[in-house]
This record gives structure tokens, sequence and C-alpha cells, in this order.
């Protein structure tokens, strides 16, 4: 049996795979950093995480796509998360609570830190969009086998739905810390996602309860 087929040696090359991507991703969120936002290339990256500059793309298409790695790794882990649950559970219920069993600041902080450098950078910002998107597409398969019958645009509406309300709780966190990455407003950057999905299960209440209101002044 070649060398290559014992699981140990396999085991062995994919986490070899893993920490050189995730070094490369660290080298390249650093030094974004370190210009505020500004440009860098591919070799400045493959220099910084020690690796040559053909590894670099071995790993990667564009220095874009090694910076938005954070944000592919936490929306994979959410849906993994999501698909992780029991399927009894209701979809809403599942989703707020894969989301609240992202705790951990040490994920949400880069995440949080591109979402917000990344309105500097427009290449970046295009491929943020592209991982919401595919998200929102893995998110239609999760869904369609938790559910029965045809229900394709429900799932559909749903999906997207979800995906639109985690974008907006970025933003809506953003306008309030920027900038800052503390334990606090990673804190509040989770609440911020719990309470959007929770406005998509409770229909909104609060908008109800006024326009309720303004109608009987009517």
């Amino acid at each position: 049996m070649p060398p290559e087929t014992f699981p140990g040696v396999s085991s062995r090359r994919e986490l070899n795979k893993e920490n050189t991507r995730s070094s490369i991703a660290a080298a390249a969120l650093s030094l974004l950093r370190q210009r505020a936002g500004g440009s860098m290339t591919a070799e400045e990256i493959a220099e910084a995480a020690g690796v040559s500059r053909r590894t670099f793309f071995n790993y990667f298409p564009s220095v874009e796509a090694a910076l938005n790695v954070p944000t592919e790794d936490f929306l994979n882990r959410a849906l993994e998360n999501l698909d992780a649950l029991h399927d009894d559970l209701p979809v809403m219920e599942a989703a707020v609570r894969a989301l609240q069993s992202l705790a951990d600041p040490e994920l949400l902080a880069p995440v949080a830190e591109l979402f917000v450098l990344s309105g500097g950078n427009a290449q970046l910002g295009r491929l943020q969009l592209e991982s919401w998107e595919n998200c929102s597409t893995r998110l239609v398969e999760i869904v369609r086998e938790r559910v029965s019958g045809d229900q394709r645009l429900p799932v559909a509406v749903f999906a997207h739905s979800v995906i639109g309300a985690g974008k907006a709780a970025f933003v809506d966190w953003a306008e309030d810390w920027g900038n800052d990455l503390s334990n606090t407003s990673m804190q509040a950057l989770k609440q911020s996602l719990i309470n959007a999905l929770a406005l998509l299960r409770d229909g909104f209440p609060t908008l109800r309860m006024q326009a309720d209101s303004t109608a009987r002044k009517a």
C-alpha cells in the first residue's frame, strides 16, 4: 500500500494544507490592518506568510480571495451548525440557534473587521457579497432537506431573508461600534445577528404595533 493511502499520512497532509491556508489568510489580514485597507500584492502576502508566490496561488486566485477567508469560514461554520441540528426543530429556530453557537470572539472579530474594511475595497466587497450569495444557495439546499413537500418558493424566500438579515445585522453593528473589535463589541454583534433573525421569526412585532397605532389614529 503506497504511503499516501495511510489515514495518518492523509490527515497530516490535510492538516498542513489547512495550516498553510490559515497562515496566508492571517498574513493578508495583518497587512491589510497595517495599511489601513490599502493595496498589497500576492508577493508581499506570501513573504509575510513564509511561503512562495507559487504556493500562494496554489491556495488562492487573488489577494482578495485570501482576505475573504474569515467571512467564508464564518458562513461555513454557521451552515454546518444549522445542518447538525435536529430535523424536528423549526427551521427559523434552528437558524437562531446556529448563530447563538458562534460565540467565539476570535471567529467573529476578523469577519467584523473585514466587513468594515471592505467598504474601501471594491473587489473585496464583491467577494464578500459573493460569499453571502453562495451561503444563501447552500442554505436553500439544507432547508429543502428539512421540510416536506414542494416548498421551493417558501424555502428560497426564507434562505434569502436569513442572509439579508445577517448582512443587515453587520451594518447595524458597524454603525454603533465602527472599528471596535473588543469582546463587548463582538457580543453586541452576536446579539445583533440573533435579534435580526428573531425579527424574521416573530414577524417584526414592533413594526406591526406601529402600523396598528397609525391605523387607529387615522
